[in-house]
Parts: C-alpha cells; sequence; structure tokens
C-alpha cells in the first residue's frame, strides 16, 4: 500500500513510519522541517525500503493547501497512487487558557483542525481510485470531554471527531473509509516536560510505537474489515469511551475535574 504520513519527523509519525516500511509498504513522511526528516530516515528500519524505493520524504505544511497538491504530486509521481492519508501532525499548547500565548493557541487551531482538513478535501479524489482508500486522523481521548489546561488542544480533536464521524458517512459512498484513533498522553517530544495535571494523577503508560502498532494495523485492514469510526487505544481510554457512552454528562464532568483539576 501507498500510505502519506504527515507530522513524520518524529514521534507517532515517524514510529508509525517504521513499522510500515518494515512490514513492506511504500511510505512517503512528510513534515514541516525537512532537516529534521532527513535525519530521521537515516534510521537502520529504513535502510532496505531506500534501496527499494519504497520512501519518500518531503516537506508539507498541512496549514497550506499548495504544499498538500505538491506532497501528493510526490507521491504520484513516486508510488503512482495513494491508499491511506495518516493524518497525524499536530501540536499542543498547555496552561490555563489566559495565561498562553493567543497566537500560539491560534497556531494550533490552524494545524490540528486547518490541517486536518485540508487533507480531507484534497486526498478524496486519488482515495477514491484506490480499492482500500482510507484516511485515518490522529484524534484524543481528549475528544472524549472537554479537558482543563488543554482545553483547546481538546476543542482541536473535538473538530477531528466531528470531522470523522461525517466523512466517515459521507465519503462511504467514494469507497473511502474514514476514522481515528484516540490514544490518552503518549511518551514523546510533545508531552516531554508538559505539566498538565491529568497527566500527575494517570501519568503516561503508551509509547508512540503502541499507537503505531495500531495505525500500522487500521492502516493495512481491508475496509470492510473497519466496523467503527473510532478506536480508543490503551486501556483508560477505552473504559472512557465506553462510559461516555451511558454516563449523565454531570458524573463526566465530575469525574474529569477529579482527574484533570488541581
Amino acid at each position: 500500500m501507498n500510505i502519506l504520513i504527515t507530522g513524520a519527523s518524529r514521534g507517532i509519525g515517524l514510529a508509525t513510519a517504521k513499522q510500515l516500511a518494515a512490514k513492506g509498504h511504500s511510505v512517503g513522511l512528510f513534515a514541516t522541517n525537512t532537516d529534521t526528516l532527513e535525519q530521521a530516515i537515516k534510521d537502520k528500519t529504513f535502510k532496505k525500503p531506500n534501496k527499494k524505493n519504497r520512501i519518500i520524504t518531503g516537506q508539507l505544511d498541512v496549514t497550506q493547501p499548495d504544499s498538500w497538491d505538491d506532497a501528493i504530486e510526490e507521491m504520484i509521481d513516486n508510488f503512482g497512487g495513494i491508499d491511506v492519508l495518516i493524518n497525524n501532525a499536530g501540536v499542543l499548547v498547555s496552561g490555563t487558557l489566559p495565561t498562553t500565548n493567543l497566537d500560539e493557541q491560534l497556531a494550533l487551531i490552524d494545524v490540528n483542525c486547518k490541517g486536518v482538513l485540508i487533507g480531507c478535501h484534497k486526498l478524496a479524489p486519488y482515495l477514491a481510485d484506490s480499492k482500500n482508500g482510507k484516511i485515518i486522523n490522529v484524534s484524543s481521548a481528549s475528544a472524549i470531554y472537554g479537558q482543563p489546561e488543554v482545553a483547546n488542544y481538546s476543542a482541536s480533536k473535538f473538530f477531528v471527531r466531528g470531522l470523522t464521524e461525517g466523512l466517515n458517512i459521507e465519503y462511504a459512498s467514494l469507497g473511502i473509509k474514514v476514522i481515528d484513533v484516540m490514544p490518552l498522553w503518549v511518551k514523546s517530544d510533545m508531552t516531554k516536560d508538559l505539566e498538565v495535571t491529568s497527566i500527575d494523577r494517570l501519568g503516561i503508560n503508551l509509547t508512540v510505537n503502541d499507537v503505531a502498532k495500531s495505525l500500522c494495523k487500521l492502516s493495512t485492514s481491508a475496509n470492510r474489515k473497519l466496523s467503527r469510526t473510532h478506536y480508543p487505544i490503551g486501556l483508560p481510554a477505552k473504559v472512557f469511551h465506553k462510559l461516555s457512552q451511558v454516563t449523565p454528562d454531570p458524573i463526566i464532568r465530575l469525574v474529569n475535574s477529579k482527574i484533570g483539576s488541581k
């Protein structure tokens, strides 16, 4: 399969690219920082795939439509088509909203919301030509209920969740499956030195490889086998997701207040 991954120079994106490449798939790794990306693909995991021309890299600013066009063209020129888009690129700003930098919060919305939207818009015609064309959006367990200290990030993942649900229905007529993954906190560069109350109380129990394993499996599964829209990763996320479907809102709010508020 031919798979385009955004935010692929580190973290979940890079870990996913490694697992997919090791399984023989053709992978396009795209990121804003090409220097970091070029260093990343020197990993021994990519040595054999590189020799077989199954790896490409490129610069992609997910907030810019023209940049998406360039990435798509590179995928088509090298692999002849695109089967899967993994919308992984994302940023995180923590802290109570009035104490954070507004420009950083607005940039978060651009990447986490606008970037995912553009990708879903731009890739649709190409994925429709694939037998198992799919979009996998990297959402978060914070899209189950709004989280204090990361409220804007949480809201951006609600956008991803809503877009995924709508397009899961809308794109069915095109033969494209649209799903998301919803991990809780993941040990990565994004969460390094992050000071959030919910992390203090719940800890960080997932690695980037845990999430990558799920993304790899979902990417390479036949669309007919993907019966759900949301795929929580890790036991806490699975429990929270299940409970949110049957628990009254005041109780969910209380639980999240106990976990996420000082």
